[in-house]
């Protein structure tokens, strides 16, 4: 049986991973920050003809990302368009106030509930995916294969996924919009008497310019959180079998805090002025 080589220490445990100790979370950080430098110099060389984006990479990137979850966007967007619609028409029973509900419904649906609800599905799918892959790799040793090789890892494994998960993000962000509102709106047309006039009123007084680019960007922002935080516990998976699946937990439990204090972040910083 093959022993560490490495001496025992008294009093503590050796780190079994890159990322693991008191300062893994530094390095972890640290990791993120180099890999997205990474792949944001392959785009520009991309963009700039240095260098090609590898296309069946890209392909099953967006099949991954994408189609695989569209039923799940439509379905959870149509529910949750139906669940804020029979809310309001609770309310609307109660006060006759129904443009001020109607704001208040629009600006949480299009601002923060969807963006969210589309990062967590997009975490869920591909950035766990993405997390198993790159802890597959390490563990089997295909990654130290790469490297002598020549391959650049991250191009290999992140380049595709990345752009991937950018583009469906915001493709899905506008889907489960329009999804959620058109459900919102039949439900009060048909349940409520409300006009659909007034909720297109509504969505016009509640929603500026800046929130529509606000609500389109947070997307954009959450995929590269996700992507950095699923490549920081694939890497960290050493290699060890558990690994993987500690790298599919800590992705998703990651992702979804990272999702949640990005967002929050936004709020201060945009709104909070």
């Amino acid at each position: 049986m093959e022993r560490d080589p490495r001496p025992p220490i008294q009093g503590r445990t050796l780190p079994s991973g890159p990322f693991e100790g008191p300062s893994g979370w530094i390095a972890g950080i640290g990791f993120g920050w180099l890999v997205l430098l990474r792949c944001l110099g392959l785009y520009l060389r991309i963009l700039v003809g240095a260098s090609r984006l590898d296309l069946p990479a890209f392909a099953a990137a967006l099949r991954q990302a994408g189609l695989s979850i569209l039923p799940a966007i439509t379905l959870v967007s149509l529910a949750l368009g139906l669940i804020l619609g029979r809310q309001t028409q609770g309310i609307l029973d109660q006060i006759d106030l129904p443009g001020l509900v109607l704001l208040s419904l629009v600006s949480t649906a299009v601002m923060e509930v969807v963006p969210i609800l589309v990062g967590i599905l997009v975490a869920g799918r591909a950035g766990v995916a993405l997390a198993v892959r790159q802890a597959t790799l390490a563990v089997s040793g295909e990654l130290d294969g790469l490297l002598v090789s020549g391959i650049d890892p991250v191009r290999f494994t992140l380049g595709p996924v990345l752009l991937a998960m950018l583009l469906m993000s915001f493709a899905f962000t506008v889907w489960g919009t329009l999804t959620t509102l058109v459900a919102a709106a039949l439900w009060l047309w048909l349940m409520a008497n409300l006009p659909p006039a007034l909720f297109l009123d509504a969505l016009g007084h509640a929603l500026a310019p800046t929130d529509l680019l606000e609500a389109l960007s947070k997307p954009l922002l959450f995929a590269v959180l996700i992507a950095l935080i699923a490549t920081v516990n694939g890497m960290a998976a050493g290699r060890d079998p558990e690994g993987i699946s500690r790298a599919a937990t800590g992705t998703m439990i990651g992702a979804v805090a990272g999702i949640l204090l990005a967002d929050l972040a936004v709020i201060l910083l945009v709104r909070g002025q």
